[in-house]
């Protein structure tokens, strides 16, 4: 504080707005919330000159830039590529509600893909000390969905003694 200055008390306003909003996804995004809520499927795009898969889907390859129109199914299962394990709890910036920590974050890279295309969502590791990059992993769906990447409640590990060899890399960025 400066000296010519008095201190000012700081007044805190705690609160969750709400803006009750309506946006288009478009017919790709769509396509892949609408896989998601109907039919409990993961879906990508493939670029038909390269052969990257995109995750979410996008009208467009990246790397290309050309349209890319080709679906493919992806998963329900796959291989941790990457994961945090959060120790901090944070608000969720959509409903305020603060999640119990810790609790681990993860890229999987879904069978069907080169490994071009990882999906991030929580998962379910009540002992996140046995999680590593390599292990098994599987989508598992909410009861009820919505067409939004709620609908995938989380992933759960499906084998757990996959990926223990000599050289795998263990744990992931904390």
């Amino acid at each position: 504080m400066s000296k010519d200055k008095p201190d000012q008390e700081l007044i805190v306003s705690r609160q969750v707005l709400s803006i009750p909003q309506r946006f288009s996804t478009g017919p790709v995004m769509g396509r892949f919330l609408t896989e998601l809520r109907d039919n409990k499927r993961v879906m990508a795009n493939k670029c038909p000159k390269c052969g990257r898969h995109q995750l979410p889907p996008r009208e467009v390859c990246a790397i290309c830039r050309v349209e890319a129109t080709e679906w493919e199914e992806l998963g329900p299962e796959g291989r941790i590529r990457d994961f945090d394990v959060v120790y901090y709890a944070s608000p969720d910036p959509l409903t305020g509600k603060t999640r119990e920590t810790p609790y681990v974050a993860c890229w999987a890279d879904l069978d069907g893909t080169r490994g071009d295309a990882p999906l991030w969502h929580l998962l379910d590791a009540p002992d996140p000390s046995v999680v590593r990059r390599g292990l098994r992993v599987r989508v598992v769906f909410a009861d009820e969905r919505h067409g939004r990447m709620e609908d995938i409640k989380h992933f759960e590990i499906i084998d757990d003694s996959v990926g223990r060899g000599a050289g795998e890399a263990q744990g992931g960025s904390k």
